[in-house]
């Protein structure tokens, strides 16, 4: 008992002998309203020191936007890293986690937010506190700004259902990016992520709508053009996305030195068909067709061999070509050790008159492994027209080596196949860019 006592007049004597150090020289009114001192469940009362009234008005309206953030915001579930929230029982917080920054929800596209005005107080009371000692004096600054449980509560229910609809805009968005229909889907999803990254103001989700609009930017690497002739005249162009077919509303530009009549439309599926008159062109010549599509700043480009449409377009001559991107996965990945193990490759390629044809061997250099990968003895048939895709294991361990951003674009190597008109064995050489699970 005489421990307390002492205690009790120990505060006593600090708070009397701070009292004694400071004297107010000013105040707004002779005595300060009962609202600076009282609990107001249909307001909120701040409280700030400056060294200004101007500094002291600013941070007062900072004070009441953080407080109303931190009963609306703050006080709904959100998602994050360790799959915490913040809850609330009868106005009261029960539980608390700091992953958000008062900084970065004022700034955030929020629209609780523009309601709060300094034109709202109903009430202000200062006074300029002097310190006896150093003659240096500062303002205590209060206010009283009407806010209800009634309005907390409604803000709380128009932010949850905003929070909501907003979560379910990114998980669509990212359930959809590997099922891209058309290129246009790409440009659509990349403005709603910007959207997107407007409005969600804690570290967690910021991050994942950028690194998923990073992604959607990345799919533009991935397009490229093929081709297959339709009958003498006409040639159908195709943009493909990691070697799928996808739809695009640009039409390309199309020019030749060697035909005629070229004209260039788009069709149906998605696709679009270039025409032209070949009566002119000069056997034993290089007659090519040039074909340029400009995507959001992506140059695609592909050429159109009219030779490999054969005589009277009637003789299927054997054409394959290596096209889109190459695919390599590990089986296992070792980041520490630098070294992946069993990787296995996809290539695909176009087999433009559907002629049979047979794989011997395969030797691929890959920029970021230290040998190439070599694949004797395949023995591979195939006969399927259009696109195929060839797929080998290279079994056993790879050390990886680092390379430069700018050097890691594209695979070469050469594709040993037999044609079948010949029964000789072809190199066609394979240059094309790709990617891997050990990125």
């Amino acid at each position: 008992m005489k421990r307390i006592s002492l205690t009790l007049c120990l505060l006593v004597a600090t708070c009397c002998m701070s009292l004694a150090q400071t004297k107010v020289v000013e105040r707004s009114a002779k005595k300060a309203p009962e609202w600076v001192n009282t609990a107001n469940p249909s307001a909120l009362v701040v409280t700030v020191t400056a060294n200004t009234i101007a500094d002291a008005q600013v941070k007062a309206m900072a004070e009441v936007t953080e407080r109303i953030i931190l009963s609306v915001a703050s006080n709904v579930s959100v998602s994050q890293r360790n799959e915490s929230s913040e809850i609330v029982e009868d106005d009261n917080v029960q539980s608390r986690d700091e992953f958000t920054r008062l900084s970065k929800i004022k700034s955030a596209n929020l629209p609780f937010l523009k309601g709060i005005s300094s034109n709202k107080i109903a009430g202000i009371y200062w006074q300029r506190v002097q310190d006896k000692k150093t003659g240096k004096s500062y303002y205590e600054y209060s206010v009283l700004y009407p806010y209800s449980r009634r309005e907390q509560r409604t803000l709380q229910a128009e932010f949850e259902a905003l929070d909501q609809e907003m979560t379910a805009k990114y998980e669509a968005l990212a359930q959809k990016i590997d099922n891209i229909e058309s290129v246009e889907d790409i440009k659509a999803a990349t403005t709603e992520l910007n959207a997107l990254k407007a409005y969600f103001f804690d570290d967690v989700r910021l991050e994942q709508v950028e690194g998923l609009k990073k992604r959607y930017l990345q799919l533009y690497d991935a397009l490229t053009l093929t081709g297959k002739f339709v009958k003498r005249g006409q040639y159908s162009c195709q943009v493909l996305l990691k070697g799928r077919p996808v739809k695009v509303s640009t039409l390309p530009t199309v020019k030749s030195s060697s035909v005629t009549q070229l004209n260039v439309r788009p069709t149906t599926d998605g696709t679009f068909l270039v025409t032209y008159d070949d009566s002119e062109c000069i056997e034993d010549e290089e007659n090519t067709i040039d074909v340029m599509l400009r995507l959001e700043g992506k140059r695609l480009t592909y050429k159109i061999s009219l030779t490999e449409a054969g005589s009277g377009f009637g003789s299927q001559k054997f054409s394959i070509a290596p096209e889109g991107k190459v695919l390599l996965t590990a089986a296992m990945v070792d980041a520490a050790e630098r070294e992946v193990t069993d990787v296995t490759v996809r290539l695909t390629v176009n087999n433009r008159n559907g002629n049979k044809f047979a794989v011997k061997s395969f030797e691929l250099n890959v920029p970021d492994i230290a040998v190439p990968l070599v694949f004797d003895n395949v023995d591979a048939i195939y006969s399927t027209k259009g696109l195929i895709q060839i797929k080998m294991l290279a079994q056993g361990e790879y050390s990886l080596r680092q390379v430069k951003k700018n050097d890691f674009g594209f695979v070469k190597g050469t594709l040993n196949v037999v044609n079948p008109d010949t029964g000789s064995i072809e190199p066609i050489k394979v240059a094309l860019p790709y990617s891997t699970n050990w990125e």
